[in-house]
């Protein structure tokens, strides 16, 4: 569960890159539309590229998590989860589909019945498959460098030979025994006691 876990944390920053990634290229290698429709787009569509520091702190946090549960993993011997290829397939493509729809819906209060034959739509679309494998081979080698640096730390950090478990003598000398009589110990059988003085 925990490489697992690695494995996602991992992959899910970068597979939300590369869908980013390859949407902010088509929209600067091919224009939407008009210059209007791409000044109200930018304006509102757009508005939310203002959370792009908070955005990639939090995906720079799950991919640091991702990578020192690699390290830890490395460190148990554990075997090396794969990140999720599903994630890379479907996730950019629909991801990017789903996030046109509502930049329109939001800039231009409608959806085009046309908005999948646009240019800018189709190139963004065809970039996913791309950036998508790069980010996909991103996460191989992140993982990769995590489990090996784990497997590293943990052959540095064994101890060689047993370890004694019996405390070392003080000051080399051994103690004196005093051996104590039993009949001192034992309730009622003392010593005699001198005979009482007369009155």
């Amino acid at each position: 569960m925990r490489g697992g876990g690695a494995a996602w944390l991992l992959s899910l920053p970068l597979a939300v890159v590369s869908w980013l990634g390859a949407h902010c290229v088509a929209y600067w290698l091919v224009s939407p539309g008009a210059e209007h429709e791409m000044g109200l787009h930018s304006e509102h569509g757009h508005a939310y590229l203002g959370y792009t520091p908070a955005i990639a702190i939090w995906g720079l946090a799950l991919l640091l998590a991702g990578l020192i549960l690699c390290v830890g993993a490395g460190m148990r011997e554990a075997r090396a989860p794969r990140p999720p290829l599903g994630l890379f397939a479907l996730l950019p493509p629909v991801g990017f589909a789903v996030q046109e729809h509502l930049e329109r819906l939001v800039g231009t209060g409608g959806i085009p019945h046309d908005l999948v034959t646009e240019p800018t739509f189709l190139v963004g679309l065809a970039l996913q498959l791309p950036f998508a494998l790069v980010a996909l081979l991103l996460a191989y080698a992140l993982r990769a460098l995590g489990f090996g640096f784990g497997r590293a730390a943990a052959r540095a950090l064994v101890v060689h030979g047993p370890v004694s478990v019996t405390p070392p003598r003080l000051l080399g000398c051994a103690a004196s025994v005093t051996l104590i009589p039993a009949f001192v110990l034992t309730p009622g059988h003392g010593p005699r006691a001198p005979p009482e003085a007369p009155l």
